[in-house]
């Protein structure tokens, strides 16, 4: 069984290598067992990928895209993307299907000792769970502007990534944690 998996993200590596990251991301999990990575650069663009890409024989395939809100029901997520792509090689299911809630910068958040070490203030992080914060993307922009520096999302969410806690990020997000065990599986 072949996996495949299709993110959201740039391909482009002007800024930074998004795949490369996510692959050394998921790595930590899957040592000996990784899938192929592919960016699909925004999310309308990832999810058409993951729907009308031929499939390979033997090829498992999975979705990992930003939910841009909160999720109350993942089943009707799936059902809105299938129904934005009638004529589709692949139906998102509740089983291939993962979300970033809100953002995958909130995976950043989660873990504020990795931009401490990295040089950026936390003192703005709200104290809350960060999957309830709008934007995720804007707040690290805005920690980053209060440390001095600009927040890119390729080259700074790049380098920022691998260096995030897996286990912890299981323990944060349930999504994160379901997307594991289907790679593993």
């Amino acid at each position: 069984m072949k996996k495949v998996i299709y993110i959201e993200g740039s391909h482009e590596m002007d800024n930074g290598d998004l795949r490369k990251a996510f692959a050394k991301l998921l790595e930590k999990e899957l040592p000996g067992n990784m899938p192929r990575v592919i960016m699909g650069d925004g999310k309308n663009q990832t999810i058409d990928k993951f729907h009308s890409t031929p499939l390979t024989p033997g090829e498992q395939r999975f979705l990992l895209v930003d939910s841009d809100s909160p999720v109350s029901d993942k089943e009707s997520v799936c059902s809105f993307f299938n129904e934005e792509k009638p004529n589709r090689k692949k139906d998102c299911t509740i089983d291939n299907t993962f979300l970033m809630i809100q953002e995958s910068e909130a995976w950043v958040l989660s873990q504020p000792e990795i931009l401490q070490k990295n040089k950026i203030n936390v003192v703005k992080l709200p104290q809350r769970n960060v999957m309830e914060i709008p934007k995720p993307s804007d707040m690290l922009a805005l920690l980053y502007k209060d440390s001095g520096k600009e927040y890119h999302k390729v080259r700074d969410f790049g380098h920022l990534l691998p260096e995030l806690d897996t286990i912890k990020l299981k323990a944060y997000f349930k999504e994160f944690d379901e997307l594991i065990r289907g790679l593993k599986d």
